[in-house]
């Protein structure tokens, strides 16, 4: 290139030598000088006069530019506009996992043991934890009922069970399904779930009980309906089923739920029983406790421990466990007196109510308002916001 290329103070090129533009007639091109004073930033003095060229209107169609320089803005649009159509903008985004616990979470139900654990609650909401209660999976059933209690059998079948008559099965093979169980217009609460003696069991209001096969397929009703809620069914000695129920009604059936006799123990509604053995405890409203020790036959009230609602009561190797409203947790070796506040180990629950507690492998856990882990004297409290 002939003379020396300069750059002015926006960065734009220049030639100091001007003929570097001549020869241009042979392209039909004709220059002619323009005045002008450009700043070199090298020496910061003015430059001389420099060649502007412009194409010859006689060869070039005399206006070629004038138009390219009028349509370019409308291809600048066209352009965006073919962009926005067809160019998809992709975004590689690490995905969100969903918390196990959200704030907004009350549960009610579990079953299983520490190879599978179910949780069920408010809206539908199912929890499944696996390998010892380390990792957890989370799910919302369609429906979004709330779901009051869950069962599992040996088999694997789990079923959940909840308002409005809502039932939900699933299998080891299959998702979850839904059915209907023929209710009580005025009160179709299920409230409970259990496996026992080959059977599933379902109770709920306006005495509803129900019975189906382990493969829970078809379900029959068990009695006629009537004005009381059964709130919990459990196995006593041998084949006998006990039934927890309003107004401090117990009912069992000695020949696995063919027929039923009633016991009456105070006016407060019982929540739930459980046995070891020939001992068994039964627990209600406002705190009352009740124990046998002849297997369910006879049944004697004793002193109040609590004034809040006991909600379950579970045993195991003669160690009794109670949970129910205000965060209570109590604990016993002998029914009949003696029971600890085992929430004092650990500062307090807190206030929420706990509707059951599950013993698995030497712990509990406790659900109701929060989930709680209680393994080898350690608690460890399932907060909103745990990742799976």
């Amino acid at each position: 290139m002939i003379g020396t290329t300069y750059k002015n103070n926006i960065g734009v090129p220049f030639m100091r030598n001007q003929q570097a533009v001549l020869d241009t007639r042979a392209s039909g091109s004709t220059c002619r000088p323009v005045s002008a004073v450009i700043s070199s930033p090298l020496t910061h003095e003015a430059s001389p006069q420099f060649a502007r060229c412009n194409a010859s209107k006689s060869q070039d169609g005399g206006g070629l530019l004038s138009w390219a320089a009028r349509l370019s803005p409308w291809g600048l649009i066209a352009g965006l506009a073919y962009a926005a159509v067809f160019i998809k903008p992709t975004v590689d985004a690490a995905p969100l996992l969903q918390p196990v616990v959200e704030q907004r979470d009350m549960f009610f139900g579990a079953a299983g043991d520490l190879t599978s654990l179910w949780v069920v609650g408010q809206d539908g909401a199912v929890l499944h934890g696996v390998q010892g209660g380390t990792r957890w999976s989370r799910e919302v059933l369609s429906t979004r009922s709330n779901l009051q209690a869950v069962a599992v059998s040996p088999g694997g079948v789990v079923v959940a069970v909840g308002n409005h008559g809502d039932l939900w099965l699933k299998t080891p093979e299959q998702n979850w399904r839904n059915t209907k169980l023929p209710v009580s217009e005025v009160g179709g609460k299920l409230l409970d779930v259990a496996f026992i003696g080959g059977h599933f069991w379902v109770t709920g209001e306006m005495g509803a009980l129900f019975r189906s096969g382990p493969e829970a397929g078809a379900w029959e009703r068990v009695g006629e309906e009537q004005d009381v809620a059964f709130n919990a069914i459990r196995q006593g000695i041998g084949s006998d089923l006990w039934v927890a129920a309003e107004f401090g009604r117990l009912l069992r059936s000695r020949d696995g739920g063919l027929n039923w006799t009633t016991q009456e123990l105070g006016n407060e509604s019982l929540r739930s029983v459980s046995f070891e053995g020939q001992v068994g405890v039964a627990v209600g409203n406002a705190g009352h406790v009740y124990v046998s020790q002849d297997g369910g036959d006879n049944w004697k009230a004793i002193s109040l421990f609590a004034s809040d609602h006991l909600r379950d009561v579970a045993v195991v190797d003669g160690l009794w466990s109670v949970v129910g409203d205000n965060g209570t947790y109590f604990q016993s070796r002998k029914p009949d007196g003696g029971w600890s506040n085992a929430a004092l180990e650990f500062g307090g629950l807190g206030k929420g109510y706990f509707t059951r507690v599950l013993l698995v492998a030497g712990g509990s856990l406790l659900v109701g308002q929060q989930l709680a882990v209680i393994d080898g004297g350690q608690l460890t409290v399932v907060n909103a916001g745990m990742q799976p």
